[in-house]
């Protein structure tokens, strides 16, 4: 499995940290670092909040408390409860796509590169059960901002399975490739079991290389996968 991305994804941390904790008083701290360290706190709260409790059932107030900041703070930072949604939406995302995009830049062929792609997605979501939850299954009931968020982030990653530059792919195809990828990844979490999602490894790289090589090399890579997945 793959090591922690350097910058943690959203929800990894506790907002309650003694390390990330401000001083009352003279704290020396510039006004720019408070704001970023309350920021960051609310949105790792915000996250850890709607995975226990579910979109519907997070509040300013809950968030707040959470992160161990006042209403004030939040509504210095955020307009609404999906303004901080965007926010963590699109940093836990833009982190995973990079990881993806550097674990596929890695490699020597397409083939490998999805493979080590869905390694790498499949991985970090596995170590951040919070965040995959609430990107993957959450974001479904976000207001209009947030899902188009979510549209943008499946569109960056239908690039990775849109196949190598010789091969013009059908955007329907690969948009079907995303989207049974994504499904599969949702339903392990819909059924409580996120950080078992590297066994899906096999199955997932099987069916987003069939379209493109066949199912003869297609499985050749699904058995690669399976000794990489022990």
């Amino acid at each position: 499995m793959l090591g922690p991305p350097e910058t943690p994804l959203p929800g990894t941390r506790s907002a309650l940290e003694p390390d990330r904790a401000i001083k009352p008083g003279r704290h020396g701290l510039p006004p720019e670092t408070v704001a970023a360290i309350q920021r960051d706190r609310m949105i790792d709260a915000f996250v850890q909040v709607v995975a226990e409790r579910g979109y519907a059932g997070a509040t300013i107030g809950r968030i707040t408390e959470a992160a161990g900041v006042t209403k004030k703070t939040f509504y210095t930072h955020f307009t609404e409860i999906d303004d901080c949604f965007l926010s963590a939406y699109e940093r836990g995302t833009a982190i995973v796509l990079d990881g993806m995009a550097a674990a596929f830049a890695a490699e020597p062929t397409w083939p490998d590169g999805i493979r080590a792609a869905l390694r790498a997605v499949l991985s970090m979501l596995a170590d951040a059960p919070p965040f995959a939850r609430v990107a993957m299954v959450e974001v479904n009931a976000a207001g209009p901002r947030v899902r188009r968020a979510r549209i943008e982030c499946m569109e960056r990653f239908r690039a990775f399975f849109a196949g190598p530059g010789e091969v013009a792919v059908p955007t329907v195809v690969a948009d079907a490739v995303v989207g049974g990828v994504y499904s599969s990844i949702y339903v392990q979490i819909e059924n409580g079991e996120t950080t078992r999602l590297p066994e899906l490894l096999p199955q997932l790289t099987y069916f987003a290389l069939m379209p493109l090589v066949g199912r003869r090399a297609a499985a050749r890579y699904m058995e690669t996968a399976s000794e990489i997945a022990k």
